[in-house]
């Protein structure tokens, strides 16, 4: 990919990241991957799927397609779960997460988010036990279409980036997740290798597994576990394994929060934030290349949770 298509495209992640974020609390953003990427390894990985096994998978996909389409805007609770190398066990060796957090995401179709920390706990190995990073503000971006605010706070900074003017209305379905919005059934198949993973007796939950088949995505993810509500195709939850298939971060939607299109104010959810007292604030043209994210540490996995 040429330089500046290669960072264009990284600007074109933050948008994604805004709605649905891939990475740790202090991690990086992904990539988004090259037109004409190789393939990944990973996508091999399984079995080719029977003629039946297909077309359930082809009607499901062409449904939430749908389905996504019809949704103009969307709010709702998150919980995060984030395992790694620091993770502690419990008294059966059982896995758990070294960090929880929750937080609110907000979409209006087809270019506008937000996502917000709000609150984390992090697991202190001296005194074994979860202890609230108080004093320490959570992961917060938000996007008006145009441009990507971005708060990072520990260098107390506001920055703004402004898309490019291919990059604008789109981003966010050319993000590296296109899971939970704006999927569309042959950018999917495209980008990914997937089966239905429902477990025998669950009617009320759909279950995909995804595999990337570009080498742009397996960089960034090499399995993605999806739940979505079978009456509504609505997202419920969604592991992401980090390269490696040991480290995770594993995100709960509440239904009970979820709000489809009402209760979004357009002009105060996704206008331009106000600079924090004591903050700096920086404007990006959004040609810069994005730093490279820390290296990945091993945990062990587990299943995801209905």
């Amino acid at each position: 990919m040429p330089c500046c298509a290669s960072r264009r495209a990284r600007v074109a992640v933050l948008i994604a990241v805004a709605i649905l974020p891939t990475r740790g609390l202090h991690g990086q953003a992904p990539a988004i991957p090259a037109p004409g990427a190789v393939q990944a390894p990973a996508a091999l990985a399984f079995p080719q799927l029977t003629p039946e096994q297909q077309a359930a998978l082809d009607r499901l996909l062409a449904a939430w397609e749908g389905r996504n389409a019809a949704v103009t805007t969307w709010s709702c609770t998150f919980y995060k779960w984030e395992y790694n190398a620091w993770s502690p066990a419990d008294a059966s060796g059982e896995r758990l997460a070294f960090s929880e957090s929750s937080g609110e995401i907000k979409y209006a179709n087809p270019d506008k988010g937000l996502f917000r920390v709000k609150e984390s706990k992090q697991w202190n190995g001296q005194t074994r036990r979860y202890e609230a990073k108080t004093g320490e503000a959570g992961e917060h971006w938000v996007c008006n279409g145009t441009s990507i605010y971005e708060f990072r706070h520990t260098e107390r900074q506001l920055r703004e980036t402004k898309l490019p003017p291919e990059m604008q209305g789109k981003a966010i379905s050319d993000g590296p997740l296109p899971f939970v919005f704006g999927a569309k059934a042959d950018t999917l198949k495209k980008r990914y290798a997937m089966r239905l993973i429902t477990p025998p007796g669950v009617m009320d939950q759909i279950w995909l597994e995804a595999l990337p088949r570009m080498q742009a995505d397996a960089a960034n993810f090499s399995k993605v576990e999806l739940i979505l509500q079978a009456r509504d195709l609505m997202p419920f939850a969604m592991q992401i394994y980090k390269p490696g298939g040991q480290d995770r971060d594993v995100f709960q939607f509440d239904p009970r929060t979820s709000l489809i299109d009402k209760g979004l104010d357009m002009i105060r959810d996704f206008s331009k934030p106000v600079t924090p007292l004591g903050y700096t604030f920086i404007l990006e043209d959004g040609q810069g290349g994005a730093p490279q994210p820390p290296p990945r540490q091993s945990a062990a996995p587990a299943a995801l949770p209905r």
